[in-house]
């Protein structure tokens, strides 16, 4: 940034596009107050002329801030205007503009029905609109592209009336670390990096050894000579919850299917996680059948 653009009242392009997305928090924030006011009234009516009502916030908002204090809520809080040289009738046809737009968006075809009494009319109007609503997104994109190499002008509209806009205190402009924005994506990165290799890592196998490196106090000899037992405390050695299909593996516990198959088929040297059991074949593994009383 040259010295002459900061004596003009540079505004970074960052804060630019933050003031276009504080503009649109602003007026949910306002609408939301309004259909809380209501809500006990009854929102039927607000439904109706839900268009008509949005294009009057907006309209009041609008004319409250860009047309009287010559910036809007968003540029307001990150001290930016529009040029001193820029007229008021070009910032009452850019309020119109956007009113307007939005209206005609949502009530054109209804419009054009009632005026031609003709619904083919209605039809054909709602396909018009359409066709320009295309056209706008597309030269938006154009002007996203020029902006961000120019810095000025961030939506078409401003573009057509040439507003301008300035830094509103030029002593305290925007300053941006990217300290933090670096930190962000080192830390999703990571993050994203474990979601991919957890689930290639086996688990399981790591836990066996570690129990088996740790002393058991559990005497298997004796653990393999009790009955095995299956009532409504029962739970899975893997995964503790009740067994789904529950299997014996040669030692009085009980496992899930899915967990002690899939936990053998990881680790031919899987033993029990609680009494230290090895299965030495998968022909030990077998199902419980049991009986309800």
């Amino acid at each position: 940034m040259s010295l002459s653009e900061t004596n003009k009242g540079y505004v970074p392009r960052i804060s630019q596009l933050d003031s276009i997305i504080l503009n649109e928090e602003a007026y949910s924030l306002l609408k939301s107050q309004l259909l809380a006011a209501v809500k006990y009234v009854g929102q039927s009516s607000l439904t109706r002329f839900e268009p008509e009502i949005d294009a009057g916030l907006r309209y009041i908002l609008l004319k409250c801030t860009i047309q009287k204090a010559r910036s809007s809520i968003g540029q307001q809080l990150l001290q930016i205007k529009y040029d001193d040289l820029v007229s008021n009738k070009r910032l009452r046809n850019y309020v119109l503009l956007l009113v307007l737009g939005r209206w005609l968006k949502q009530r054109a075809g209804n419009v054009a029905t009632v005026v031609f009494r003709n619904e083919n009319a209605g039809l054909f109007t709602s396909q018009c609109i359409n066709v320009f609503e295309i056209l706008y997104m597309v030269s938006q994109l154009l002007n996203l592209l020029v902006f961000l190499k120019e810095g000025i002008y961030p939506s078409v509209f401003e573009r057509m009336l040439r507003l301008k806009p300035v830094s509103s205190n030029i002593r305290n402009i925007r300053k941006l670390s990217y300290v933090y924005f670096t930190r962000e994506l080192l830390w999703h990165g990571f993050a994203e990096l474990l979601s991919f290799v957890l689930p290639l890592i086996n688990v399981q196998y790591f836990h066996s050894i570690v129990r088996r490196l740790l002393p058991s106090a559990v005497d298997n000899d004796y653990a393999e000579e009790q009955e095995v037992s299956f009532h409504q405390h029962t739970t899975c050695v893997v995964c503790n919850c009740p067994p789904t299909l529950p299997h014996n593996y040669g030692c009085q516990h009980l496992a899930c299917y899915y967990c002690i198959h899939s936990s053998y088929a990881l680790d031919p040297t899987y033993s029990c996680p609680l009494c230290g059991h090895t299965i030495e074949s998968k022909v030990q593994i077998i199902p419980v059948y049991t009986v309800k009383g």
